[in-house]
Parts: C-alpha cells; sequence; structure tokens
C-alpha cells in the first residue's frame, strides 16, 4: 500500500493524538496519562513553515507523524530542531520513521532554516536508536535516571545531526 507524506493540517489533530497515546503506556513517552485533542490543539498551532509537521497516510488514513519543534526558546538555538517520530502500531515496520527521517533530511538541505537536529530517545529503545543512527544521527550523550515513568527511572539518549 502506498504512504502519503503532506504537511499536518488541523483536521489531523484527532489522529496524531492517537498515534501518540498508544505510546504513553510503553517506556518511550514522557506522558503518564493519555493526552486529548483539545490539550494537544496550541501545541498543533506552534508548527510552521520553518518547524514543519508532517503525517503520513495509507488509504487515506494518518498512520504516522513527524514534528520538528523549537529545541529552546532563547535565540541562540533558533538553527536547533528537536525531532520527534510517531508510528502507529499496524503501520509499524514498513519503513515510515526511515522515510520520515529521508524527508526531514531532503527538506532540511532545501529549505528549512535548520542546521542541527536533536532527538531525545529513552535507553530502552532499542527501534528508535538503530532508526536514527542509520540516519547519519550520532549519540552525543546520556542524561542518567532523569526520567520517572510509572514509578521507574530512565535514561534518556541524545542523539544528534548537524548539517
Amino acid at each position: 500500500m502506498a504512504i502519503n507524506f503532506r504537511r499536518a493540517r488541523p483536521d489531523d489533530l484527532h489522529a496524531i493524538v492517537a498515534i501518540f497515546n498508544e505510546s504513553v503506556d510503553l517506556p518511550i513517552n514522557d506522558e503518564v496519562e493519555l493526552v486529548t485533542p483539545a490539550s494537544r490543539r496550541e501545541w498543533l498551532a506552534a508548527f510552521n513553515d520553518d518547524f514543519p509537521l508532517w503525517v503520513a497516510e495509507q488509504d487515506k488514513r494518518v498512520v504516522a507523524w513527524c514534528g520538528l519543534e523549537p529545541f529552546y526558546p532563547h535565540p541562540a538555538y533558533r538553527f536547533t530542531a528537536e525531532i520527534s517520530i510517531y508510528v502507529g502500531r499496524p503501520a509499524q515496520g514498513q519503513g515510515i520513521g526511515r522515510r520520515f527521517l529521508s524527508l526531514v533530511d531532503q527538506q532540511v538541505q532545501a529549505r528549512l532554516p535548520i542546521r542541527t537536529i536533536v532527538a531525545y530517545i529513552y535507553q530502552g529503545n532499542q527501534a528508535s536508536q538503530h532508526l536514527f543512527a542509520t540516519a547519519g544521527f550520532t549519540h552525543w550523550g546520556r542524561l542518567h535516571q532523569v526520567a520517572n515513568l510509572n514509578g521507574k527511572f530512565h535514561d534518556l539518549l541524545i542523539y544528534g545531526k548537524t548539517y
């Protein structure tokens, strides 16, 4: 089945939230409770031409999303983005994450005012570590035991790529 990638629209919010919520109970997500579309409206509205949000569609259904958000709110970091990729469970294993990273590379090299992308990945999330490493991201560091998810502390790994 064909996968179509495009910029996210406000009417994608319910699908984006549903995909995000599939991972809330896994040690790969910072949230400890399900999020709602209402709680994510402002988040969605903050994406723009410089820091976009894309979705992947399969059979006209949103099955994954990828977003670039400002890394830190100070002007010195305006050329750095934090990346997030979430693929719905039924669509996992189809190379969508790899294709999103290829799209991001193309967009950064062609038009986005981004020089560096940072990915935060929990130590136990081997699939994401592999995905980002094979896309040219390198392991930049580790924040030891910084996240408490469901009563257990986790290390947060930092992967990055500079263009």
